[in-house]
């Protein structure tokens, strides 16, 4: 598309050296005969010099017009991504919804019908041998432990808290951790509707990662977390006051990690600093999509 647009402007711009190197051939052959008029060199040099400065103009116009092209076109590939990644994230979400819907309503009611069945024979077989007593117990825990394996799988797809916003998702989250351990929680939450919702899942389960982290090894006082929109990303930060991670740089668990691949996925950034002795503080960014193509300008 570039080309066809800057072919004319060069074609123009072959004519006029041409015509100026016609005219300069002229001058000089003129110059150079013995009954050359008195006026006409100086005319011929004024001509020559007027297609010259037209070449500039015309060359100066031919770069504009390129830098002008290649930047709506930067732009137009930007917004095109942007789309994408925003159609792909959408398209996700939804999954993780029908997914989680899925497994609540086949397997989840498979196990709760055999749940019921164990509990009616335990109850016909009340009285009777030891061995199968226990082994209808051993069964009937291990369903248990399947419902609830079943119950995370599905609030990790989806977490139910999220359906009441995140905002409201996070400050029930600070709020059960400061009732568990006594660590006093501040929370800074700065998004509106639509920035919360684009990673609202991905943000409830690294406040969750970081919550547990800081509960088993942080020995803190206070967390603070900051949520806000910067430009056009989500920036977090989740800080404590406790005594910081091990290592330089410091070492990561399986949870923090599977978060960096999540954050990563995603398209975003989670960088954690930790100094013994005072305290973590996580960082996270993730870009939220451009909802509209940007205007095409016209010069």
């Amino acid at each position: 598309m570039m080309l066809r647009w800057l072919r004319p402007p060069y074609r123009l711009s072959i004519l006029a050296c041409l015509a100026a190197g016609t005219l300069a051939s002229l001058h000089a052959g003129h110059a150079a005969g013995p009954a050359a008029p008195a006026g006409a060199p100086s005319s011929l040099t004024a001509a020559c010099a007027v297609l010259l400065g037209a070449l500039v103009l015309l060359l100066w116009r031919q770069h504009r017009l390129a830098q002008r092209l290649q930047a709506l076109e930067q732009l137009r590939e930007d917004a095109e991504q942007a789309r994408l990644a925003n159609g792909q994230r959408k398209a996700r979400e939804q999954e993780r919804l029908r997914i989680g819907r899925d497994i609540h309503d086949d397997l989840g009611q498979h196990l709760l019908t055999l749940k019921i069945d164990l509990a009616m024979l335990r109850t016909s077989t009340h009285g009777a041998t030891p061995l199968l007593a226990r082994q209808l117990a051993m069964m009937a825990r291990n369903v248990d432990l399947s419902i609830a394996a079943l119950r995370s799988v599905i609030h990790d797809l989806r977490p139910p808290a999220l359906d009441a916003g995140l905002q409201a998702a996070c400050e029930g989250l600070l709020t059960d951790f400061q009732r568990n351990t006594g660590i006093a929680c501040h929370c800074d939450y700065r998004l509106d509707a639509a920035a919360g919702n684009a990673h609202g899942p991905l943000l409830y389960h690294v406040l969750q990662e970081a919550l547990a982290n800081i509960a088993r090894h942080a020995h803190a006082t206070h967390v603070h977390l900051c949520l806000q929109q910067a430009g056009a990303s989500v920036a977090c930060r989740i800080s404590d006051d406790g005594v910081g991670l091990p290592g330089s740089p410091p070492r990561l668990g399986c949870g923090l990690s599977g978060m960096h691949e999540r954050v990563a996925a995603a398209g975003g950034s989670l960088h954690i600093d930790s100094h013994s002795g005072a305290g973590t503080t996580l960082r996270l960014s993730l870009p939220l999509a451009a909802c509209e193509e940007a205007p095409l300008v016209h010069h």
